[in-house]
């Protein structure tokens, strides 16, 4: 069976993570603003070949949406060495963050998408095999903010392979190089640009799967 709540969301090359206090309503704004912020920085920029551009633009998107970045890092660029799989990656790095619940988040959010085929199906394909995505956890802070990280992430890899983020990739020299930012989100300014946004929301058609959490 699955859970009332979701565990996250997959839209386009996005994979959001969510702890599940989430309340729905502000789930479906941040999936919402995730669209509208892909959609902008496609329009001006290759996602593969500007991702550096990209990324700016897809920030600047949040940024008019009421999100603000914050803390002593964006877009530092580090790379990595993988040991086993890209979802292993995943959970230690959610688990390193401030918050220990995103590491469990995580670990929902991947087992979702694994039983989920049109879900990684359609994030092989937006991704080109796991050539350009990103991961975003969500969480509210201390004082009822939605905050969220988003990292955005290329898969440097010997040969590519559907299911990318499950694959076991140990002794192909894979690599994961890494851009980030952190956000939280203004009520006050989502809420005065709201009208845009969803006259904005008709021009997207971006499928968006809901990732359940599984209960036994």
């Amino acid at each position: 069976m699955v859970n009332g709540k979701p565990s996250g969301m997959l839209t386009g090359p996005n994979l959001v993570s969510c702890i599940d206090e989430l309340s729905l309503q502000d789930f479906d704004d941040l999936t919402r603003c995730t669209q509208l912020a892909t959609r902008s920085a496609d329009l001006g920029y290759s996602r593969f070949l500007d991702s550096a551009q990209w990324m700016d633009e897809y920030v600047s998107t949040l940024n008019f949406l009421g999100w603000s970045v914050y803390g002593d890092s964006i877009f530092t660029r580090t790379r990595h060495w993988l040991g086993k799989t890209v979802a292993e990656f995943l959970v230690d790095g959610a688990q390193a963050m401030p918050d220990t619940r995103q590491g469990n988040a995580m670990i929902d959010t991947l087992d979702a998408l694994k039983r989920d085929e049109p879900a990684q199906f359609s994030l092989d394909e937006q991704s080109l095999m796991g050539e350009r995505f990103q991961v975003i956890p969500a969480r509210y802070n201390s004082k009822g903010v939605i905050e969220m990280a988003v990292f955005n992430l290329e898969l440097i890899a010997n040969s590519k392979t559907s299911k990318f983020i499950y694959r076991d990739l140990e002794g192909h020299s894979a690599q994961i190089v890494q851009r980030r930012a952190y956000l939280k989100l203004d009520k006050e300014k989502f809420n005065s640009v709201k009208a845009v946004m969803e006259k904005k929301l008709r021009e997207v058609t971006m499928t968006r799967f809901q990732l359940q959490k599984f209960r036994p």
